[in-house]
């Protein structure tokens, strides 16, 4: 009765009809869990790429190497995954590259980014192991919860999407999850110590995830109670399911984890709903105590071509809060953008400020003009509400297209002002993923972003508050604006904002090479 065979037929062709959002899914969980995307290492050797080992450093690695940072002022070359020197991203990517864990090395990487190796051992290391503690608990174990339920109503609904990874925090039973998964993990460490017994408590408390993702209003005892009961008999066979699958485990290696990625993950997890769903049934049949609360009657049946019917079930989402309610795809006067434009021109100023205030401590007057805006950011927000309105209900497709419009606006005011004033007052050379040092993947991902929140919670916001102003007012209000922004493009078109932590002189050789590439 417990068919392997039968129950990977069916998680095939289960993945099959989603399988873009079973892909989407194993991606996001895999990184907010920490584990290894791609596990390709790639280091800069008199400027030219070669693969070194796969081999990984552990987090006790990272830490010695980093106690042995604080006493030896010497730079050391490191060992980059990409040709990135510069940036957030390129510090990110290499540090979680070498610490295999995200964690790790997001703080690695905040460490060399803010406090230049310079920061007292024994806080970095205790903060990052307190950090760990609760990310495990009140994350990576709730999430182990949320991907279940994906998979488990991915068997039937062919439209099910990747938000289902979130959808206990929605429910708002992320702690009663938390606790459960924790005494479940506890457990099974204490058991480990008895070695044998360890593996044995590891199978008993297999199916505690699934029953979860079932039922998350079960109490934690009668949860964990009817795992061992339901694994009764059945810990031989769900080991050896779990060994079927090692040659797919070896082929993630031979593809640097892509195969993981684009498969065997999510191949994997639906395999074993296949066997929680089998378990399930027998549970009810055998009478034991508690199988009447997985009582989820729309995870059963054939396939459907559409979504779960949330609204139906114990899984009923809680009411949207009210900032969800704003309306995202109003529409917007001319005065509301060009208010909103200064608005977004003054926000990005003092981003960018208080950032290089933080980071080298100089308060410094960023950007070309004198005054307290930067118009490229304002432009970027503007543009992105008028061109890419028709775009709104598909935040991916308007997160992409954000990254292109803040891009050519950035590229091409970085030419503007090198032509013109022989200066730059950006410089990506050295980031992750540049080009030309106009423009880079982290900017256009904060640009983006940034145009994400706009677009859907800060634009509406304003929009509800600037209807409440007189149309008379706003054209007072954007009269003085423009007018004071045009004096300032006057003055600062023959005398621009200058000066360390803002630009760069450009040579006439060097220009002349910009202008070739």
């Amino acid at each position: 009765m417990f068919n392997r065979a039968s129950f990977k037929k069916r998680a095939k062709e289960a993945i099959y009809h989603n399988w873009k959002s079973c892909i989407i899914i194993c991606f996001i969980y895999t990184i907010l869990i920490g584990g290894t995307v791609i596990s390709l290492n790639v280091r800069v050797t008199d400027n030219k790429n070669e693969v070194i080992n796969n081999e990984i450093e552990s987090n006790s690695d990272v830490v010695n190497e980093f106690l042995n940072s604080l006493n030896n002022d010497e730079v050391k070359e490191p060992e980059f995954l990409t040709s990135a020197t510069r940036g957030v991203i390129g510090s990110l990517v290499n540090n979680v590259s070498k610490s295999g864990s995200f964690l790790f090395g997001a703080l690695n990487a905040i460490n060399q980014a803010l406090f230049k190796d310079r920061i007292w051992a024994s806080a970095i290391i205790i903060v990052g192991a307190i950090i760990s503690l609760f990310y495990w608990i009140f994350v990576s174990k709730v999430l182990e919860v949320g991907y279940a339920r994906f998979f488990m109503e991915n068997r039937k609904y062919t439209k099910t999407k990747a938000n289902k990874l979130l959808l206990f925090y929605r429910l708002k039973k992320s702690n009663h999850i938390a606790y459960t998964m924790f005494l479940k993990n506890l457990y099974t460490i204490l058991w480990s110590f008895t070695i044998i017994g360890g593996v044995i408590k590891y199978y008993s408390y297999y199916l505690v995830p699934y029953i979860l993702a079932e039922n998350p209003n079960m109490k934690t005892k009668d949860v964990l109670l009817l795992s061992r009961k339901m694994m009764n008999g059945y810990k031989w066979e769900m080991a050896k399911l779990d060994l079927s699958f090692v040659g797919y485990y070896f082929l993630g290696v031979l593809t640097f984890n892509v195969s993981n990625l684009v498969f065997t993950n999510a191949y994997v997890s639906a395999t074993k709903v296949e066997s929680y769903m089998l378990l399930r049934d027998l549970a009810k049949t055998k009478g034991i105590k508690n199988a009447w609360e997985l009582n989820d009657i729309h995870l059963e049946g054939e396939v459907v071509y559409e979504q779960y019917p949330a609204y139906e079930y114990m899984l009923k989402a809680s009411r949207q809060q009210k900032w969800l309610k704003f309306d995202y795809k109003r529409k917007y006067s001319f005065l509301d953008i060009l208010l909103i434009f200064f608005i977004v021109a003054i926000a990005g100023y003092l981003f960018e400020v208080l950032l290089h205030l933080f980071q080298t401590g100089e308060l410094v007057n960023r950007g070309t003009l004198h005054g307290p805006w930067l118009p490229i950011w304002g432009a970027g927000g503007a543009l992105m509400l008028v061109l890419l309105k028709r775009f709104r209900d598909n935040p991916f497709v308007y997160f992409i297209l954000a990254m292109l419009v803040s891009g050519i606006i950035e590229y091409a005011t970085s030419i503007y002002l090198e032509i013109v004033h022989h200066m730059a007052w950006w410089d990506y050379h050295g980031y992750f993923l540049n080009l030309n040092g106009r423009v880079c993947l982290e900017g256009l991902i904060v640009f983006a972003t940034g145009g994400i929140l706009m677009t859907y919670i800060v634009a509406p916001l304003l929009g509800n508050i600037l209807d409440k102003i007189k149309k008379q007012t706003k054209i007072i209000v954007c009269i003085i604006l423009v007018c004071l922004m045009a004096l300032d493009f006057y003055v600062s078109g023959s005398n621009p904002n200058t000066g360390d932590g803002v630009t760069n002189e450009i040579t006439n050789s060097k220009l002349e090479e910009y202008i070739k590439r």
